[in-house]
């Protein structure tokens, strides 16, 4: 972490401020939890124009054991096209970052550089239910798609070609499914 974001941590009533990125197909969406922040030569605003605002990042859970660590993004869309739009399947893998920051209150500029609290990918868009629209973002780590269970990843003709399109390297193998036991034969 910056020295000087721990020391404005550190001070009596720091004024932080997350900094959102959401990299989706079509454009890159930065949204902070309120007001404005110039930050690596981009703008970071409270409202985004076409998807709205950001409502709350729930804790991010730390992986432990055999779970990857997870993070949770509400978002405030203005109306069901922009809920239709983030929640689209082709969203799904699209990157995603939190930092953490400090301002100053009487200039607003960061101080120090922002930590990195995660940095991942949009897993899933879920409805939330209440008073006005809300879609809660549900994103993964890396370490989440190593944890998958990859039971459908088979030695065989059609795994190999989703893998490997035009490759025919197991068309004409049979018994695949068939335990072999390796014997030594003198």
């Amino acid at each position: 972490m910056d020295t000087a974001l721990i020391a404005a941590l550190k001070a009596q009533a720091p004024l932080t401020v997350l900094l959102t990125t959401l990299t989706l197909p079509d454009r890159t969406v930065r949204l902070t939890d309120g007001g404005f922040v110039d930050w690596s030569g981009s703008t970071y605003r409270a409202r985004d124009d076409l998807y709205g605002v950001l409502s709350q990042i729930e804790e991010i859970d730390d992986g432990a054991d055999d779970q990857a660590t997870r993070c949770a993004i509400t978002i405030l869309p203005p109306d069901a096209v922009a809920m239709a739009q983030l929640a689209n399947p082709a969203t799904q893998g699209a990157p995603v970052t939190v930092h953490l920051g400090a301002v100053t209150r009487e200039t607003g500029l960061l101080l120090g550089e922002p930590d990195l609290l995660f940095q991942g990918e949009l897993d899933f868009g879920r409805l939330g239910v209440g008073e006005s629209w809300s879609l809660i973002l549900e994103c993964g780590t890396e370490e989440a798609r190593c944890l998958e269970p990859n039971a459908d990843q088979r030695l065989s003709d059609p795994y190999h070609k989703a893998i490997w399109p035009g490759e025919r390297g197991f068309e004409h193998v049979t018994d695949t499914t068939r335990k072999i036991h390796w014997t030594w034969k003198r």
